[in-house]
């Protein structure tokens, strides 16, 4: 037992072997896309054309004021896809810009709009603060500028005023309305 005390007073190279070890796999990671790309290659699955699409939301012609805990979100929502599914989403920053980078596959979207409750990682619920008023593909394509025919290389600077001042919430929603966001069962 001596021994042991003995040979744990100074530095303990275990742990410094764990730091080096931490330190040496964080410089390996690789990001969704990177991953995304060689699964596709060890599967042989053919590339196929990704677009981008950024723009910026206003809320009543001002830049949005999230309320705490919450996040406004951006949706595109695909009529081919599950209902009541959203196929991307993204979450605006507080200056109501926002981008989904290069990660689309090119379609007609329905641009979506809503504000949640922000929960674990990824995980978003309602009430939609905007009162679902542009959570509903089937209301949303209907209205000029929301419908999104996306090809590559993508649509940049789009700009959505979304009007929720004076306007009656929605209470009944639709059956495509997209009320929560993220993985869940």
């Amino acid at each position: 037992m001596r021994i042991w005390f003995r040979t744990c007073r100074g530095p303990r190279p275990w742990f410094a072997a764990m730091i080096a070890l931490a330190l040496l796999t964080a410089g390996c990671a690789e990001t969704a896309d990177q991953a995304t790309a060689r699964r596709r290659k060890e599967l042989n699955v053919p590339d196929e054309p990704l677009a981008k699409f950024s723009g910026t939301v206003t809320i009543d012609g001002s830049p949005p004021d999230i309320q705490s805990g919450h996040e406004l979100l951006v949706f595109l929502y695909d009529p081919k896809d599950k209902p009541g599914r959203a196929s991307r989403s993204t979450v605006c920053k507080p200056d109501g810009t926002f981008e989904f980078g290069t990660t689309v596959v090119p379609a007609i979207y329905i641009v979506l709009f809503a504000e949640l409750v922000r929960g674990r990682p990824g995980i978003f619920r309602g009430p939609d603060v905007l009162n679902n008023l542009y959570n509903d593909p089937d209301v949303n394509a209907k209205r000029d500028g929301f419908t999104l025919d996306l090809s590559p290389p993508g649509k940049t600077g789009a700009a959505f005023n979304l009007e929720v001042s004076g306007k009656d919430p929605v209470t009944a929603l639709g059956p495509h309305s997209v009320v929560k966001a993220g993985w869940s069962k």
